[in-house]
């Protein structure tokens, strides 16, 4: 069904977009729900190393890009992020996470969340499938200007089989 009308309200023309906050656990102890009714949403039982990373209004932004080809369309979601003051915990979290298949749950700052690195198409379960959301890159800038802050440029990126699930 073709979109017929995308509706913005007034105040929705100055409003600030991102992402908030963003948490991330390891698959092989977080566990999904699956899908709950008419709304497409998910639900992730939190694993006990998840971390949890809040960013400044403007800092963060998730990217969707979806593809269909030959009947199998194909999303590919990424997060860039700069974390201005990024903890020594966090930063020994996020290192543990290096080459493990995740799962992120994206709060955006208009109240809305999604769940990244799980679908109901190309994986149900934890470990079924490799298209989770993998921490690509993680650049450490100790800045140069005196105005500069020491921060942290994260990229993350999941390839999944649908878009994103609504975090319920």
């Amino acid at each position: 069904m073709p979109l017929q009308t995308i509706n913005v309200p007034i105040a929705g023309h100055f409003a600030k977009g991102g992402i908030k906050s963003l948490k991330i656990g390891d698959w092989a102890v977080g566990t999904p729900t699956g899908a709950v009714g008419a709304n497409h949403g998910c639900t992730i039982t939190a694993s006990s190393g998840e971390v949890t990373i809040d960013f400044e209004k403007e800092t963060a932004k998730l990217t969707v890009s979806t593809v269909q080809e030959k009947g199998l369309a194909m999303s590919t979601c990424s997060i860039e992020a700069y974390v201005p003051a990024l903890s020594v915990a966090n930063r020994e979290a996020l290192q543990t996470l290096v080459g493990v298949g995740c799962y992120g749950i994206v709060e955006f700052w208009d109240g809305y969340s999604v769940v990244l690195g799980w679908d109901a198409i190309l994986g149900t379960e934890a470990g079924t499938s490799d298209f989770a959301l993998f921490l690509e890159s993680i650049e450490m800038d100790s800045g140069a200007a005196l105005n500069d802050q020491n921060g942290a440029t994260l990229k993350l990126t999941a390839v999944q089989g649908e878009v994103p699930r609504t975090s319920l």
